[in-house]
């Protein structure tokens, strides 16, 4: 039983309670799946008040660590598979024939992968304008992704690419067409090399439309990456890519010369 009395603690009782079963999901006490604990149980536990045990898991549940089911309880969240993606890798061409990186990752955690699109040609913003090396008010074609694995939402993207340059070509929709899936394999067909990707990386609370989209709790955070194929040092696309934090694994392979 927990003394709630003398810990040195001076939060309210309800935050220590969330915090102690937010570690326990966190450290595996608590697994994927598994009942937290009644509001009664719980609240024996903590020599308090249902009421306050109940405000303790409504802070959990809006931070996306548990889910209550009416009729059976509360339950630790299951979080889907997450693969580890190497960000010095994954953009690589595939051997085994062009598809996309989402693609590859969700292979690797055995996942069906498919992604659902709007694409329509409009002026650039100052911004986007900037990180394409184009004049604001050019012509872009954008195009929204929802990304989903097994049928669920696990990602988010927004692209752009010059018109400028795609229009008038097979690959002037980047999707619908009978080309290649990808990038990179697509602005092959059209002769332009791309031999690098560059990824700038930030985290920040989800918005309203991403919470939506990707079926997140209030208070969820997102992983931004804010990415750009290049061919040579001109900027062939861009995009800003979200997933939720929880699951955006990343890794670095760096490689290490003068031996």
């Amino acid at each position: 039983m927990t003394d709630s009395a003398g810990s040195g603690d001076e939060r309210a009782l309800y935050l220590r309670i969330a915090d102690d079963i937010r570690t326990k999901i966190v450290d595996g006490r608590i697994a994927a799946g598994e009942r937290v604990g009644s509001d009664s149980t719980l609240a024996a536990e903590w020599r308090t008040t249902r009421p306050t045990v109940r405000q303790a898991l409504d802070v959990l549940r809006a931070e996306g660590w548990i889910v209550r089911q009416p009729g059976r309880g509360t339950f630790a969240r299951r979080r889907p598979a997450v693969s580890v993606q190497w960000a010095t890798d994954r953009y690589q061409r595939d051997s085994s024939g062009p598809t996309s990186p989402f693609a590859r990752d969700a292979a690797k955690v055995k996942a069906t992968a498919d992604w659902r699109y709007i694409t329509r040609r409009e002026r650039a913003e100052p911004d986007i304008a900037a990180r394409l090396g184009i004049e604001a008010g050019d012509h872009v074609m954008r195009t929204e992704y929802v990304f989903l694995a097994n049928g669920q939402p696990t990602q988010s993207s927004v692209s752009w690419e010059p018109f400028a340059l795609v229009g008038g070509t097979a690959i002037e929709e980047p999707e619908g067409s009978d080309g290649p899936v990808g990038v990179v394999a697509r602005f092959d067909t059209i002769g332009v090399h791309i031999d690098a990707v560059t990824e700038i990386v930030r985290a920040r609370p989800a918005l309203d439309a991403e919470r939506q989209a990707l079926g997140l709790s209030s208070g969820s955070w997102v992983q931004v990456v804010e990415r750009a194929h290049l061919a040579g040092e001109r900027p062939v696309e861009t995009a800003d890519i979200v997933r939720p934090a929880e699951d955006a694994a990343r890794g670095y392979r760096i490689p290490i010369g003068g031996a």
